[in-house]
């Protein structure tokens, strides 16, 4: 097939594009005008087109001859008006540009933080309630934007009757982002692990590349939303413990329960810190449940609407994160 990928320089993209390479499927890379490629994709069958998704501009000519798009571009960093620029306009943008091409199939990489965490009680999956707009408005500007995103794409692939895909990744981690500050707070060289026993949402990047490449593949896809984690996830102790371990941070872990860090954080809110600008996401009873309530997590649905598993498990996403660390080498062959 003929894929055109966008954020194909990005963490997700670099790797997306290696593998439908290797599947022997066409590429054509929608980057930043100054964006690299990963080295391992630069090959007879990737084409790069650069454009700025942004900027009000005819995009068409890079949808020429493309069976399938995979829109992975978005925002993760900045204020609500840029991110909602760079992920939401532009989005329009590119689709009112597929509008006037033959392409009509795309893939949303969508994301966890459409979730209503708040109101799940237990499991979340694919029937969990999405955010509400109240609650949007407490969550910050990373989940108003996607949340938006994906409705946007949504209601433009039902006016063309275009196929569309969604898939939601949990927490992506890999080479290079495997930092634990999204479970973990550092006071010095202490680690506060709040609800040790939590599972994590977890994807590798290498896995999520993988079944990226064949829900764009994989006409059983079309149609379909699915949530993207490996499988139940690690205990948030055990994750921090083994990338304290491996990559020779070092430091001390120290448990303090969920339930009683909820309560006093919600106690905090009511009582007036709600009233400051900003306040860090541990202190928005909202964001701090998005980012740390103990839930149960499942990729049944892909596995048996796709038939899809993981092809790394968790201790060789370990060792393929690491394993260039001399001393994380010694440390995972102990």
């Amino acid at each position: 097939m003929r894929v055109l990928v966008t954020g194909a320089g990005g963490f997700l993209g670099q790797r997306l594009v290696a593998a439908l390479l290797r599947d022997g499927h066409a590429v054509r890379a929608l980057v930043r005008q100054n964006a690299p490629l990963d080295p391992m994709a630069r090959t007879g069958a990737l084409e790069t087109f650069r454009a700025d998704l942004t900027a009000a501009q005819d995009l068409s000519p890079a949808f020429e001859g493309m069976d399938v798009l995979v829109h992975l571009a978005a925002a993760v960093t900045g204020d609500e008006r840029l991110m909602y620029a760079a992920t939401v306009e532009a989005t329009e943008h590119l689709l009112a540009s597929m509008a006037r091409s033959n392409c009509r199939r795309i893939v949303l990489a969508g994301t966890f933080a459409v979730y209503d965490w708040s109101g799940i009680k237990s499991v979340l999956d694919e029937d969990s309630p999405l955010e509400t707009d109240s609650g949007l408005d407490l969550r910050g500007a990373y989940a108003m934007t996607k949340y938006h995103q994906e409705r946007v794409t949504r209601r433009v692939a039902a006016e063309f009757g275009w196929d569309l895909t969604v898939l939601r990744p949990g927490y992506i981690w890999g080479r290079g982002r495997a930092d634990i500050a999204v479970c973990s707070v550092p006071v010095g060289p202490l680690h506060v692990v709040i609800g040790p026993a939590t599972r994590l949402p977890l994807t590798h990047v290498e896995n999520c590349a993988d079944l990226f490449a064949k829900a764009a593949t994989d006409p059983r896809a079309i149609g379909k939303t699915f949530n993207v984690v490996d499988g139940p996830g690690e205990k948030i102790w055990t994750y921090v413990g083994d990338h304290l371990r491996l990559s020779g941070e070092g430091g001390f872990r120290v448990p303090i329960s969920y339930t009683l860090t909820s309560a006093v954080i919600k106690v905090l809110y009511a009582a007036g810190l709600n009233r400051r600008e900003r306040l860090p996401n541990l202190l928005v009873p909202r964001r701090f449940e998005a980012r740390l309530k103990p839930l149960i997590f499942s990729n049944r649905r892909v596995c048996e609407q796709l038939g899809w598993q993981p092809p790394l498990a968790y201790a060789d996403c370990m060792r393929l994160t690491y394993s260039k660390n001399s001393a994380a080498k010694q440390r995972l062959a102990q």
